[in-house]
């Protein structure tokens, strides 16, 4: 899927609600490791001026929440962002649900990603890498 100026937009007008001033936003390509599937390949997101804040925006959380959502920003410093975020996919009539827990570390000089996905109730993890631009 490729990240449209609406989808930043969105991204960006997401942060600004959220009573925080808009500090960095980026979008990343991510190439998964393994044929499990579950790592979004572009994904977008942004963190606040006072770095306490973050959201993230992808296919599967447009398709399921119709905006960004916010993530656990655990860690902020002047080397990497790492956060974390819950994707719930509801399945079977919406009786049940899938539910994967997400982590990511974004480097800032080499501007690389590292994505992990943790599937609740499976034995496995997923994950991807990838190289993130800044967008304005």
């Amino acid at each position: 899927m490729e990240i449209g100026k609406s989808f930043i937009a969105m991204l960006v007008g997401t942060v600004a609600l959220a009573g925080s001033a808009f500090a960095e936003s980026y979008k990343c390509n991510v190439r998964e490791n393994g044929i499990y599937g579950g790592i979004p390949k572009v994904l977008a997101f942004s963190v606040n001026d006072s770095e306490d804040r973050a959201v993230i925006y992808y296919a599967l959380i447009n398709k399921l929440y119709g905006k960004p959502i916010e993530a656990e920003l655990v860690v902020a410093n002047p080397k990497r962002y790492t956060f974390k975020w819950t994707v719930v996919v509801p399945v079977n009539g919406q009786k049940t649900s899938l539910a994967t827990n997400y982590r990511a570390t974004y480097l800032k000089r080499t501007h690389r990603i590292s994505v992990r996905g943790f599937p609740k109730g499976v034995h496995m993890d997923i994950g991807g890498t990838g190289s993130c631009v800044p967008v304005e």
